[in-house]
């Protein structure tokens, strides 16, 4: 073998190695990846199981003694007192202002963290609607609806209106007059949903406060009135009041008597959400963590006693579809305010 053909085997050989020694390396790493997929899935999912491990902050948007405020700490104190929050604490703050908006977009602005949670109420749809915010129901999670205030129409127990169909019958015979509180709350968002469906005309007369509204029925100033329950059960008790309708899409939990507007013929379903929502961009698993939790607040008998308490009907959303009934809600808020210009 000469010297050439020696020099050109060794060269060979050597290619040969280092080919040998890159695939192999390739081949390594290779494998690395390969095993560090299914790895770095199972620590993503082993940190989902193991919430929470951090202290919840439930910001309130409204100052102490509130329904806001009474709602939040309700639920709170059957967590803790059920353990359904584990090991872990639970700050309450209250920060208020403009109603709603300062405490509101505290918790919008923690986009992203699952350890920060809010409780619902009408001022959640009708603040940014009249108000500049920063923030509006679109830009939270939402997690529960776990009760409802929702409207009665009631007229006095005497009054010749002994259905909303006779309401209806005498408002396109005579001027007939229906009270509420506020001139754009949700009493009149119920009275125009009602003047819509029934395509009838009737006027709608605003009171300051849910006594002056009482007032007017009994002092015989107006044919009914659209107020809250907690407003008037006094009344339907004694025999002084006789409720029409209400106006959630099904019938109160604790009215189960009392008809909807929706089951008498008329396409009339408003009520104020008293739910829970987190920040937005929170993990889904986390979001179903709260939805899972909350559904065993609402089958506590300290919840059922906290409804009953507050004449609110506990009819439930989850998820997804309190969120479909938060668009549904805040829509009919700002064609109701758009109507009054």
């Amino acid at each position: 073998m000469t010297h050439a053909t020696r020099h050109a085997n060794s060269r060979l050989k050597n290619s040969a190695t280092t080919l040998t020694g890159a695939a192999s390396k390739a081949l390594s790493i290779s494998l690395v990846s390969l095993l560090s997929v299914p790895m770095m899935a199972l620590s993503t999912s082993a940190s989902a199981d193991e919430y929470p491990e951090k202290t919840l902050n439930y910001v309130i948007a409204f100052g102490p003694g509130g329904g806001n405020d009474l709602m939040s700490r309700t639920v709170v104190e059957i967590l803790n007192k059920h353990d359904l929050y584990g090991d872990e604490n639970i700050i309450v703050s209250n920060r208020e202002g403009g109603s709603g908006a300062v405490g509101f977009s505290y918790v919008k602005n923690k986009s992203g963290s699952p350890y920060y949670l809010t409780s619902t109420s009408g001022n959640f749809i009708s603040t940014p609607l009249v108000s500049n915010t920063d923030w509006s129901y679109q830009d939270f999670t939402p997690v529960g609806l776990l009760a409802n205030d929702a409207m009665m129409m009631v007229v006095q127990a005497d009054s010749p209106v002994t259905s909303l169909d006779d309401f209806v019958k005498l408002a396109r015979e005579k001027r007939m007059t229906v009270g509420g509180i506020g001139a754009a709350g949700p009493d009149r968002v119920v009275a125009r949903l009602l003047k819509q469906s029934a395509d009838v005309e009737f006027e709608y007369v605003p009171s300051q406060d849910g006594g002056q509204v009482v007032t007017s029925l009994t002092s015989g100033s107006v044919d009914a009135i659209i107020s809250n329950p907690s407003e008037v059960s006094g009344q339907i008790a004694a025999g002084n009041f006789r409720a029409l309708a209400y106006s959630e899409p099904q019938r109160s939990s604790v009215y189960p008597d009392i008809p909807t507007f929706i089951e008498q013929g008329y396409d009339v379903a408003f009520s104020l959400p008293r739910g829970v929502v987190m920040p937005a961009e929170v993990p889904k698993d986390v979001q179903q963590w709260w939805v899972n939790t909350l559904q065993k607040v609402v089958e506590t008998d300290e919840w059922q006693q906290y409804l009953t308490t507050n004449s609110m009907s506990g009819n439930t959303l989850w998820g997804d579809d309190f969120g479909l009934y938060l668009e549904d809600t805040n829509t009919k808020f700002a064609e109701s305010l758009k109507s009054l210009n």
